[in-house]
């Protein structure tokens, strides 16, 4: 398991994820995804990611006391929002069209605003003077300012909009794009928590290590950014910065119309400007403050309610789905009280601006009175006047609004280009472009020479030592050894999910490295069937054909009949076009096994690894287990296989050609059943009380 999450915090917050990583200790042992869902909640979230800001960052980045740290902050938040603007302009630039198109209505839109209280001046003076002639042409000039502007405010909308919805498609394509395809596996398993304490598999001392935090994203995080973060960035770059525009314009042309109309006048309506404007400042460092952090609770409250629902089952066992609801509560609470700080703020200013503009108007009002009754202005200039003010007030309300979403907006680009930004560290090999290739089908053993291992997260605790082993097609290896021996690990090495600090994977008779394949070449000659076998909610066929989308009815029949999952399948409604539910919760242990074992042979691999298969069978386990050692011994088509198996059981280790022997990371013992279980006092006898 991993650590319990045991440093101090200060929040309590923090102690209540603490509680969560101690209560973690209770379940099942951690799967990849087990890994990826215990991933950051702590406050401190942006702050955990500002070393992925620029690839050139982050390889020459240092450490930094604490002062340091303080001095360099104004300087680099300065300039990571120079950077983030610089992306989001580069993203609006491919959708010049429709954003020019919309600026425009929106301008056009803007003046027919403006145009609006003249003419209703104009119409109510004409009104006064008793003018036929005067009103028919005033109210044909107001019709069609009206329409205009509603052509324009259709067409505004219609194109920013557009323009949003594409940037918000690229940037999501390309996040997705850089989570599944540039992150290397590293990056999904080697973070718990930032600051949170972790222990390697094999590793029994009480040894702490502080995980790294540029990976502190849980796949709730992972989705709010794509879905919440990505809308507000997009809309900042689109709709925001046309609301900017739109609403100097309309201060600039009420202001002009103002001044025309009688300057005293103007002089008393915009007192109240500067103190409003001030307000408005004020505000918006609090807010921007506070919607961070507010967003990062949030999103803590998804993670936990996500990984919650995922391990459903563990929740019931444990009985604590009233203690993890109140949790829940708790942390929704958190979310409330800030939001409250934002809604009193916001809501204390726009009180303040209706007063404030409420009293400018009286004032107004009071002196325009005076000087109709002196004759100074009509009573149709006083009610353009007052319009201009309100649509002032609006324009000037409408800056601030905008600037504060600008702001909101480059919060959320910021976390979206740091998810996106592959650091140096997790853009390894498994990301880097590979231009050798082998044929799988020439390749007759895979050579495992002095293979070393260690996590990135757990750089001194070495997981694999020195491990040697000949993988042949048709032989049958068994590797066995006690929890935490290296057993999955090895595997995922095998397999080229990670690659080897020191040591070389060679495919023969190529001679090729293993590690210096594409990932095509390495998926046709390694194939893993994991000890929980992970499926979609889809069909079956879905599900079987996810490795080779391209197989044909025929080699689906194969790979089926291999596996043995022609009897179970044949009595389910659809047959291939069952839906297996959320993780294949509609389908038994076994059948969830023999499925992913169809899956991988369909793929006609060279090597075949199966882990701890027997653990996560029903009573068709042995039987499963056959299966796959005669699909592996007498091939498809005269082509054999070689197949890892790592199991806990000892009947399956007398069908093994060959038996690895796993300690702490080190090959301890290997050769077949018989002579291994010669010497009582042998690695495997005293694993064999062990085994089931």
């Amino acid at each position: 398991m991993k650590g319990d999450g045991s440093s101090a915090t200060t929040t309590a917050t923090s102690k209540s994820i603490h509680q969560n990583h101690k209560r973690k200790n209770l379940d099942a042992p951690p799967t990849l995804f087990d890994r990826l869902f215990k991933r950051s909640r702590t406050d401190n979230h942006a702050a955990a990611n500002t070393t992925t800001a620029t690839k050139s960052n982050m390889t020459e980045s240092k450490p930094k006391s604490a002062g340091e740290s303080a001095k360099a902050k104004p300087t680099l938040e300065k300039s990571r929002k120079k950077e983030i603007k610089s992306r989001l302009n580069a993203e609006a630039s491919r959708e010049i069209r429709p954003l020019a198109v919309g600026t425009v209505a929106m301008m056009a839109s803007a003046l027919a605003n403006q145009a609006l209280p003249k003419l209703l001046g104009k119409l109510l003076d004409e009104k006064t003077s008793q003018s036929c002639t005067s009103q028919h042409s005033a109210s044909k000039a107001l019709a069609a300012v009206v329409i205009g502007g509603g052509m324009a405010s259709f067409l505004r909308t219609t194109m920013l909009n557009r323009a949003q919805d594409n940037i918000a498609k690229r940037l999501r394509s390309k996040l997705f794009g850089a989570v599944l395809i540039e992150r290397d596996m590293e990056w999904f398993v080697s973070g718990e928590s930032s600051g949170t304490n972790a222990k390697s598999e094999n590793d029994k001392s009480s040894q702490v290590v502080k995980v790294e935090k540029s990976t502190a994203f849980t796949p709730g995080a992972i989705g709010t950014i794509l879905t919440e973060d990505i809308n507000k960035a997009s809309e900042s770059i689109t709709v925001t910065f046309a609301n900017v525009l739109r609403s100097c314009s309309s201060c600039a042309f009420a202001t002009y119309h103002m001044l025309s109309i009688n300057p005293t006048l103007f002089g008393i309506s915009v007192s109240v400007v500067p103190v409003v404007g001030a307000a408005a400042v004020i505000l918006n460092k609090f807010v921007k403050r506070a919607t961070a952090k507010q967003r990062e609770c949030a999103e803590r409250a998804a993670s936990f309610a996500e990984e919650r629902i995922c391990h459903i089952e563990t929740v019931k066992l444990a009985n604590r789905e009233k203690s993890e609801v109140e949790e829940y509560i708790m942390l929704q609470e958190e979310c409330v009280v800030l939001g409250r700080k934002v809604s009193s703020a916001k809501g204390s200013f726009m009180g303040f601006m209706f007063a404030a503009t409420g009293g400018a108007l009286y004032m107004v009002f009071n002196a325009g009175g005076r000087d109709i009754a002196a004759g100074r202005m009509t009573s149709g200039e006083l009610t353009s006047f007052a319009t201009y003010s309100f649509l002032l007030g609006l324009g000037t309300s409408g800056v601030f609004k905008a600037l504060g979403e600008a702001s909101q907006g480059l919060v959320c680009a910021d976390r979206v280009y740091k998810l996106m930004d592959v650091d140096a560290e997790h853009a390894g090999k498994v990301t880097s472009d590979k231009s050798e290739s082998v044929d799988a089908e020439a390749v007759q053993s895979i050579l495992l020479d002095k293979i070393c291992f260690s996590y990135k997260s757990l750089p001194d605790t070495t997981v694999l030592k020195d491990v040697s082993m000949d993988l042949q097609r048709g032989k049958v290896v068994a590797l066995v050894g006690k929890n935490g021996s290296g057993k999955t690990s090895l595997a995922s090495v095998i397999a080229g999910l990670y690659t080897p600090q020191t040591g070389k994977m060679t495919v023969l008779p190529s001679g090729q490295s293993f590690h210096e394949l594409d990932r095509q070449s390495q998926t046709a000659l390694v194939q893993v069937v994991p000890q929980h076998p992970a499926l979609f909610d889809t069909s079956i066929r879905n599900n079987l054909v996810y490795s080779c989308p391209d197989a044909s009815e025929a080699s689906i029949e194969r790979a089926l009949k291999l596996a043995n999952c022609n009897d179970f399948i044949s009595k389910l409604e659809g047959e291939l076009e069952f839906g297996v539910g959320r993780n294949g919760m509609r389908l038994s242990g076994g059948q969830r096994q023999r499925l992913a074992l169809a899956r991988a042979l369909l793929s006609d691999p060279c090597l075949l690894i199966l882990d701890e298969p027997t653990s996560a069978l029903d009573s068709e386990g042995e039987e499963a287990v056959m299966d796959a050692v005669h699909a592996c011994r007498s091939g498809d088509h005269g082509a054999t296989r070689g197949l890892l198996l790592i199991t806990h059981r000892a009947s399956t280790l007398k069908v093994a050609d060959l038996i690895v022997v796993l300690k702490d990371g080190k090959v301890v013992a290997e050769g077949t059943y018989e002579e291994l279980t010669r010497r009582k006092d042998s690695e495997l006898c005293e694993l064999m009380a062990e085994l089931a």
